[in-house]
């Protein structure tokens, strides 16, 4: 039988997306019994978020040296989480429980069949909806976005809204009396799954 591995898969996630993931994994292995002496420490995987984050923000202002930087922080980052990856996956000697309590995803690990539910309600505010979703298994955050109703079988472009933690999102600047369509995704070890089906709300 072949041994189970640690999957490095998320280094095909997002920027936005790794950076939640990879706090995650800091979470899940910082005072975790089965990796006491990581190879990187996780002080030294901290400070590279922190700079990979700090740098996805500046290079949103579309500059050659923020972009250049951005992507330095982004190579520093994901070299120290691989290298996390391949610590676990020798000191878990193929033990999927163990692979798991550290934030990886075990290479056997199935794909799960997550379809999310969303629903859609007015918030406290006009032009506000709130959009909320159920935990999804292995889920570490959410992508949402929206797009005016389809009207007639002409349908609008979708447009992305942000990717969070959180099971709710609050979407302000719509405008009242207009029909929108919103969903949202799961983002797993194994990639992002797919969107639920659009929820129409006409928005107050």
């Amino acid at each position: 039988m072949r041994r189970v591995k640690v999957l490095i898969n998320f280094l095909q996630f997002t920027i936005a997306v790794r950076i939640i993931f990879y706090r995650s994994v800091i979470a899940n292995l910082l005072g975790n019994v089965n990796f006491l002496e990581p190879t990187v420490s996780l002080d030294e995987a901290t400070t590279a978020v922190d700079a990979l984050e700090v740098a996805t923000v500046a290079a949103q202002d579309g500059s050659h040296i923020n972009i250049a930087l951005r992507n330095d922080a982004e190579k520093v980052a994901d070299e120290v989480f691989r290298k996390l990856a391949n610590f676990v996956d020798d000191n878990s000697m193929g033990d999927e429980t163990k692979i798991i309590s550290s934030g990886f995803s075990p290479s056997n690990q199935p794909s799960p069949i997550f379809k999310a539910i969303l629903s859609v309600v007015n918030a406290l505010h006009s032009g506000c909806v709130k959009l909320i979703t159920i935990k999804g298994f292995n889920t570490h955050a959410y992508i949402w976005r929206y797009r005016l109703a389809t009207v007639n079988g002409v349908e609008s472009p979708w447009i992305y809204l942000t990717t969070t933690t959180q099971t709710s999102y609050e979407v302000a600047g719509l405008v009242p009396g207009i029909e929108y369509e919103f969903q949202v995704a799961g983002v797993t070890p194994e990639g992002v799954t797919e969107y639920c089906q659009p929820v129409r709300k006409l928005v107050v």
